[in-house]
Formats: structure tokens, C-alpha cells, sequence
């Protein structure tokens, strides 16, 4: 158990984290209600992009432990499941197993949609309707991805006892139930 005091998330593992999710709001905004698609979307995108890659050259590099990447096995993902059924939870530093497959998940459909919105404007591709018809897709995919992290990050807040997202503000632990030091 991380103790209260303890750094977990280095601050640009904050920084990138509330950057893409600051980002992909506002590309939702201009693609569902503001209907601009052009060459801010675009930018924003690739200013998504750039800050997930950035995150992953950071993680490799970095010896913050909660902030290195590692592939949990289905035991690992099993256990977790496991303890989510029996309404318990162990603390984890950095991500839980299932968390830590949900960040792979959520890269992987933003670089997927950076590749599909590059390939709607190609010259190649141009007036073909599967790349924008893929792109929004993979968009509803990822809205669907990012409900189910916010729930995520309610449901195991609630079960390991953590505060999940003061960890992600400040970055460091924090429990629900407040002690005396």
C-alpha cells in the first residue's frame, strides 16, 4: 500500500493524461456538436497524438515505477476480477491490471484514429467514404472506452479505498477514508 505522502504519478504522466483527455473532449465537441472538422480538428488530433507517443518514449525511459508499462497475464486480470465480484480490492501502484490494458486500448484508438483521419484526406482515398465512416466509429469506440474508464475509476476508488483521481490531480496517494497522521 502506497503510503499518503508518496509520489505516485510523476507530473508529466499528469500533464499527458489530462492533455488527451482535454484534447479528445474538444475534438467530440468539434466533430458532434460544432460539426468542424477541418484543419483545427486535425491539428488537435495530431496534438493528441504526439502527446500519447511522448507519453509512451517517457515510459520507457522512466525508472517511476507506477508510470512503466508491463502486460499483465490473465491471472493477474483474473485475480482482479475476482476481487471486483467479492467487493475488495487490492491497491495497486499505478495501474491494476485491467487498467493497465484499458490505457493500451485507449493509444491504440487514437493512433487508429489519427491513421483514419490522415487516410480520409489522402489523395488516394479522397471522396471514398470507408475512412470517415471507420473514423467514426473508432470515435463511438472511444467515447464508449472513456465512460467505461471514468466508471472504472469510480467502482475500484470505491472498493481499494483510494482516491483515484486526486492521485491523477496531485499525485499523490490518497485515501478515501482519512486518517490521523
Amino acid at each position: 500500500m502506497p503510503t499518503r505522502n508518496e509520489l505516485l504519478w510523476p507530473w508529466w504522466v499528469r500533464v499527458s493524461h489530462w492533455l488527451v483527455a482535454a484534447g479528445v473532449i474538444a475534438l467530440w465537441l468539434m466533430s458532434y456538436v460544432w460539426y468542424e472538422t477541418d484543419w483545427w480538428h486535425r491539428l488537435v488530433g495530431y496534438a493528441v497524438l504526439a502527446v500519447v507517443a511522448m507519453r509512451i518514449v517517457c515510459g520507457c525511459l522512466t525508472t517511476a515505477e507506477c508510470a512503466r508499462f508491463y502486460l499483465p497475464g490473465w491471472c493477474a486480470i483474473c485475480t482482479h476480477l475476482s476481487e471486483i465480484r467479492q467487493k475488495r480490492m487490492t491497491t495497486h501502484r499505478g495501474h491494476n491490471p485491467l487498467g493497465q490494458w484499458a490505457v493500451y486500448l485507449i493509444w491504440l484508438f487514437i493512433a487508429a484514429l489519427a491513421l483514419t483521419g490522415w487516410l480520409s484526406r489522402t489523395d488516394a482515398l479522397w471522396g471514398e467514404d470507408w475512412p470517415v465512416e471507420l473514423h467514426a466509429a473508432l470515435s463511438l469506440g472511444l467515447l464508449a472506452l472513456i465512460v467505461v474508464h471514468v466508471l472504472a475509476v469510480i467502482v475500484v476508488s470505491r472498493l481499494s479505498g483510494q482516491h483515484l483521481l486526486s492521485q491523477m490531480i496531485h499525485g499523490h496517494a490518497q485515501s478515501l477514508k482519512h486518517t490521523s497522521d
